[in-house]
């Protein structure tokens, strides 16, 4: 999701839109925060639904098609051999990873918010002839729709940024997962987010201007794209900052085993237009992989 994916630039999930401003300016007054919080969501499902088209025309589908994954080298590696195994992947947007790991042998199924973008992951799936179930759903209301286990819970590239409740993403990862199962996600790293000044502007020279603790939710005015920079949605976008220790802890609380914690001083992509598949190593944390076992 995915910025570099999710978003433009320097940050993983920034969603390219207009500069950010206060999320104060929309709550709605007289409901809880829970409340707001799926108003958000569903603001930014419109926002994934806006993408859907443009990205089904500038991931690299044509390689997917003729039976080449599109999940990087990293990724493969450390999650290994899923042949065979069940695999869930939570935000699958047009399930190009999704439908990846089915070439490598996983029994797969995709969950993501966008009804749009499920529709191309479907019809993705017929056309490749793979089996697949592409499951609508926000994230945060899975544990409600979805009761089977799996031996691998998967995400991947602009992810944490679209959660609102880290901790319920955890819970919702450990009710998924069968007791011999793992998770595992690859995504930008929270510590970019001191690069962005209050607005959601990067500076010039990677310089640390933003508050790496920093609790407000990003407000866009639209929902901008990281394979097309020109295209703007025009939906409100609402994105959240977590901090490694908040990641970390999550899992942790729901009772999890962390493997291993890997960062890496480059963004690492694939499936995505060149925009993206910069090998520049920085001077700091770019991206990082999780995994942790069910126990």
């Amino acid at each position: 999701m995915t910025t570099t994916p999710s978003g433009c630039g320097i940050v993983c999930c920034r969603a390219c839109g207009s500069k950010s401003r206060a999320v104060l300016d929309v709550l709605v007054h007289g409901v809880t925060m829970q409340e707001n919080k799926i108003m958000m969501t569903q603001a930014n499902r419109q926002g994934w639904d806006g993408l859907a088209e443009t990205h089904f025309r500038n991931y690299h589908i044509d390689r997917l098609v003729t039976g080449t994954p599109l999940i990087n080298d990293v990724i493969r590696r450390e999650v290994g051999d899923v042949r065979g195994k069940s695999l869930v992947h939570l935000l699958c947007h047009i399930g190009t990873d999704t439908l990846s790991w089915a070439l490598l042998g996983a029994r797969v199924t995709g969950i993501d918010i966008s009804p749009e973008s499920l529709k191309y992951a479907r019809q993705l799936a017929r056309q490749m002839d793979i089996e697949a179930e592409f499951i609508e759903a926000d994230v945060m209301q899975v544990m409600e729709h979805v009761k089977r286990k799996f031996d691998i819970v998967f995400s991947s590239i602009g992810v944490l940024c679209w959660i609102p409740d880290i901790e319920k993403y955890a819970r919702t990862v450990r009710h998924l997962l069968d007791d011999s199962g793992f998770f595992t996600i690859f995504d930008g790293h929270p510590f970019r987010s001191v690069l962005l000044d209050a607005d959601g502007e990067a500076s010039a020279g990677s310089t640390i201007q933003g508050d790496y603790f920093r609790k407000e939710v990003w407000h866009y005015d639209t929902m901008g794209d990281y394979t097309d920079p020109d295209l703007k949605v025009p939906v409100h976008s609402f994105e959240w900052h977590w901090t490694m220790g908040e990641i970390i802890t999550a899992f942790c609380d729901v009772g999890m085993r962390i493997v291993f914690l890997h960062e890496y001083p480059h963004y690492t992509y694939g499936g995505y237009s060149a925009y993206n598949e910069s090998e520049t190593v920085e001077l700091y944390p770019c991206t990082f992989s999780l995994k942790a076992t069910a126990r």
